[in-house]
């Protein structure tokens, strides 16, 4: 399956600074839009925000790293 060529978002066409995405502190230039290891969304980096969370090649969108996020935790002392 080959990338789509507008991001499934916001439809604009990949191009120019919509691939350039943040990896930590970083910026990763893409050929082609990036997709999110668990929704799979094809998205532009204005759409999709990265998280190197799993690896240093496993992103996930902003969506899903907060469903990822562990809870805030009541221990009631």
């Amino acid at each position: 399956m080959h990338p789509p060529s507008t991001c499934q978002a916001c439809h604009r066409e990949a191009r120019g600074d919509l691939l350039d995405y943040r990896r930590g502190k970083a910026c990763l230039h893409r050929e082609t839009l990036l997709q999110c290891d668990i929704c799979e969304r094809f998205a532009c980096a204005e759409c999709l925000g990265v998280y190197d969370i799993l690896s240093g090649y496993d992103f996930v969108c902003h969506e899903c790293a907060k469903q990822l996020e562990p809870g805030p935790t009541n221990r009631g002392h």
